[in-house]
């Protein structure tokens, strides 16, 4: 084998062996909660590409609401949730959700479910100004963005914890976590070392 081709197949073989994190968005985006950007935001979210194919990758659930009304307290059945992770996110580090952040889930909800102010449709799960608090874990912010425009933004806090199993075990994954009478919350393995759960 000569030289040049001995290169290309060692450069061809580190391509595949390099790890493709989820891309970053424009550098028209600095605040993916601003009205202003939401164009910017949307055009973004729609050159990502969700693992649908994966086993396990996502989730599929009934979401509860809360049913005040009843005496004691009750959870109800609401919309069915269906999250899926974008398809890169378990290569992310922390500095990519450090800053502006990146486009982790996307859910299709089949009727409203105010608590993440999901309407009927499609939303997007952003994740950004993550800080890590200890080496185990950090805070930053769960920005959901409905693929309509007209409908708002809901920003809620977000709750990064460190998982330390084995990098080459890992796979996209996002799940739906409930809670007795506090509904569903959407939890993502977001970085290769940590998962993002809204709170």
């Amino acid at each position: 084998m000569n030289r040049k081709v001995e290169i290309a197949v060692v450069a061809l073989v580190v391509a595949a062996c390099a790890e493709i994190r989820t891309p970053a968005p424009s550098p028209l985006v600095t605040n993916a909660a601003a009205p202003a950007q939401r164009a910017a935001v949307l055009a973004y979210a729609k050159s990502l590409q969700f693992d649908t194919i994966t086993h396990g990758a996502g989730d599929q659930q009934a979401l509860t609401l809360l049913d005040s009304s009843a005496v004691p307290p009750k959870d109800t059945i609401g919309p069915i949730g269906t999250i899926l992770p974008e398809r890169n996110t378990h290569h992310n580090t922390e500095a990519d959700l450090s800053g502006v952040g990146r486009i982790v889930a996307r859910i299709y909800s089949t009727g409203p479910y105010p608590k993440l102010g999901l309407t009927r449709g499609l939303t997007y799960f952003w994740v950004d100004s993550l800080v890590m608090i200890t080496p185990d874990s950090g805070r930053g912010r769960a920005i959901f963005i409905p693929a309509d425009s007209s409908q708002p933004v809901t920003i809620r806090a977000l709750k990064f914890t460190t998982d330390r199993g084995g990098a080459r075990e890992r796979q996209p994954m996002a799940r739906w976590r409930y809670y007795p009478l506090h509904s569903e919350l959407p939890w993502e393995r977001c970085t290769k070392m940590g998962c993002c759960e809204a709170l």
